[in-house]
């Protein structure tokens, strides 16, 4: 064999060639990664479909906006048809908005299951009191004819009113008891509610006019995910107390006060008109009964423990966590008689994402805690007597077992850190490369002899170690 071929032999059979090998292996592996990936989304999406169907039968996330009071009145238009005036007479809506509202409320948790799913949904306790002034149909539209007072009603916008469980009533000045009827009472609106004919109420209604009216509503109600409110009145008061631990303030305003504790939270919101901008009066015929889908305000009742986000983010930690291991095996093969092949590395690799699979199957069963050491411990047990027996050495097979602990280790914390996940997974790659890179500062890369020295893996007679 000529000099060349057996440059190129010693090339092949080198520690540089192996690495390069490796990394290749390692980009090979991140197409079961992908495929690993898309489950976790398959599932986490066959999760949100299970969610929704829970939400059709037991209350999806609730939205109380109002209370409204929506009058019928008519105007006189005329039209220029030709060289003659034609009058036409439309019927429109007006809307008054509260003066002061106040909702305080209480929000009892639960969880459902469904198939190996668990749902976490509640079920909600208001009272809602407030004052509406008498109101001014010339607020409304100067042009308006024929007010029909005795036609007023009272509406609550309810996002899904499939959660209401109990009969609501309305009281009217501490007085009048009057029962709420489905949907908002309007023709040609798709906003889900309630309502109440204020025409029945002797106190509210003097003559033929609408006067000023105390109201007080109960209301009780199922949902899931979240529930939020709206800034109906010229000052708008909430106070909702819940046994959930995790809450998440969301919308457009913030509480002022909040107390957050294992047993669960209070809150407190106070919202002056002068922070949205919706008039305080307006006609249907100018805008729904959604003008305030901007300004909503509430709480989303989080699931801090979501398995999926956190097996996803771990997948995408999966290169990097290939890397660390493979290194961890090459350094041991390069101060060993033994050489690993490379079907070898590729066993080790699929392995390390089989944990993945392992870990989703599992924690859709016995939790994500669980899981992982469950997966942790199978997975670092079989690879490191794996390597025990490919290198025939228990001691380098202890050496991997404390290697995959420290590094599921490390990825748990990772994953737990959440807002420093990054930072904990950059620092974690830097410190992997540079035990890598002063742990085989000495070896022959090339295998066409010079090395450095003795002592870093060569023999005592000073040739380099060539490994395939």
């Amino acid at each position: 064999m000529s000099e060349l071929g057996r440059s190129a032999g010693r090339v092949a059979r080198s520690p540089g060639f192996k690495f390069f090998l490796i990394a290749f292996l390692i980009l090979l592996l991140a197409i079961p990664l992908l495929i690993v990936a898309a489950l976790v989304s398959e599932r986490e999406g066959r999760s949100r479909e299970v969610e929704s169907e829970v939400a059709r039968t037991w209350g999806g996330a609730q939205t109380l906006s109002g209370p409204f009071v929506v009058v019928p009145y008519t105007v006189r238009i005329e039209t220029k048809e030709g060289d003659k005036l034609i009058e036409q007479v439309q019927e429109r809506r007006a809307v008054f908005l509260p003066e002061t509202l106040s909702v305080t409320g209480t929000s009892a948790s639960n969880v459902l299951r469904r198939s190996i799913f668990d749902i976490n949904v509640y079920t909600a306790t208001l009272a809602l009191s407030g004052r509406f002034a008498a109101p001014d149909i010339r607020d409304v539209d100067p042009n308006a004819t024929g007010v029909r007072w005795r036609e007023a009603t009272f509406v609550l916008a309810v996002a899904d009113v499939s959660g209401l469980k109990e009969a609501a009533t309305l009281s009217v000045n501490g007085r009048d008891t009057l029962a709420f009827a489905p949907s908002v009472g309007l023709a040609g609106t798709y906003t889900n509610g309630i309502h109440a004919k204020l025409g029945g109420s002797s106190s509210a209604i003097s003559g033929e006019t609408l006067g000023t009216f105390d109201f007080h509503a109960d209301l009780v109600f199922t949902g899931s995910g979240s529930l939020s409110f709206t800034p109906a009145a010229r000052e708008t008061n909430v106070e909702l107390a819940s046994d959930w631990p995790h809450p998440s303030f969301t919308g457009s305003f913030l509480p002022v006060e909040r107390e957050i504790s294992d047993k669960g939270f209070k809150a407190k919101w106070r919202v002056p008109h002068l922070a949205r901008s919706v008039p305080n009066t307006w006609s249907l015929s100018d805008g729904g009964l959604d003008r305030f889908s901007a300004y909503q305000f509430g709480v989303t009742f989080y699931q801090p423990l979501d398995f999926y986000d956190f097996i996803m983010r771990a997948v995408k930690y999966g290169i990097l966590f290939l890397a660390v291991g493979f290194m961890g095996v090459f350094v041991l093969e390069l101060t060993s008689a033994k050489r690993v092949h490379a079907v070898q590395y590729l066993f080790v690799g699929m392995a390390m994402v089989f944990f993945y699979v392992l870990l989703l199957s599992l924690a859709e069963h016995i939790g994500f805690t669980r899981a992982y050491l469950v997966a942790a411990l199978a997975t670092g047990g079989m690879l490191s007597t794996y390597v025990a027996k490919a290198l025939d050495s228990t001691r380098r097979g202890l050496i991997m077992a404390g290697l995959f602990a420290v590094l599921y280790g490390l990825l748990y914390l990772i994953l737990r850190l959440e807002d420093y996940a990054l930072l904990a997974g950059a620092v974690l790659g830097f410190a992997a490369l540079t035990a890598v890179m002063f742990t085989t500062l000495r070896i022959d890369w090339s295998g066409l002899g010079g090395g450095v020295g003795d002592e870093a893996g060569a023999p005592s007679g000073g040739q380099p170690v060539n490994v395939v």
